[in-house]
């Protein structure tokens, strides 16, 4: 099992990183902030780069070098020819978001299995 928690917005190259957990692991579990949670949606239309317990950063303070989305992730894993065991959001208790995960879930979280 290999886990990638709160990783995958601070690699540059996000497709060896997946490669590498299909690879080393026949199960992993991916998990990062969903840029895509309807409180970040509205601060953008406010004008500024959201500020949340998820984000924690000001723009120009961040270690993140990129942000993502629920459903940019399921592109790219289905791009990558990951399977996808199971997929599903975290609110910001940490409670289990699987109906609209990409505006409800703070924290987008991927089961991943090897063929």
């Amino acid at each position: 099992m290999v886990l990638q928690i709160n990783t995958l917005q601070h690699l540059r190259n996000t497709e060896v990183m997946l490669r590498e957990t299909a690879r080393v692991g026949r199960k992993g579990v991916i998990a990062f902030p969903n840029f895509a949670h309807w409180p970040n949606r509205l601060s953008i239309l406010r004008g500024r780069m959201p500020v949340t317990s998820r984000l924690p950063y000001q723009w120009y303070d961040t270690p993140n070098i990129r942000v993502g989305t629920f459903k940019d992730f399921e592109v790219l894993a289905g791009k990558s020819g990951l399977n996808v065991a199971d997929a599903f959001g975290l609110n910001e208790n940490g409670g289990i978001v699987r109906t609209l995960p990409n505006v409800l879930a703070s924290t987008a979280v991927f089961c991943l299995e090897r063929e």
